[in-house]
């Protein structure tokens, strides 16, 4: 080959090459810009997930609240039992009237 031929195959190639290299950046930049995209995307949807929850948490009673219902669920099984012992004392009351009545009768 001569000098003059060599320099347009040279260029040629080169150009080539570079053309190459240009499509594969193109398409790794397209790649990205597409998973950066969906990962947007994603964060997104999460951040929605969140806002949704932190709005049902906000109605949930908090450790106070559990406390104080526990404590009034402890006063009314005390007020409960004090009723059971004066309910199962009234009824001996009445079953001694009843056996009463019925041995006079």
């Amino acid at each position: 080959m001569s000098s003059g031929g060599a320099f347009p195959a040279i260029l040629a190639l080169m150009l080539s090459a570079a053309n190459m290299l240009w499509t594969w950046h193109a398409k790794s930049q397209s790649a990205a810009a597409d998973r950066v995209k969906k990962v947007e995307e994603g964060q997104g949807e999460l951040e929605n997930r969140v806002l949704k929850l932190e709005a049902d948490f906000r109605h949930l009673p908090t450790k106070e609240d559990l406390s104080a219902v526990s404590l009034q669920v402890e006063r009314v099984l005390g007020k409960v039992s004090k009723q059971e012992s004066e309910i199962t004392s009234v009824a001996r009351t009445v079953n001694r009237i009843d056996d009463y009545l019925r041995e006079k009768a």
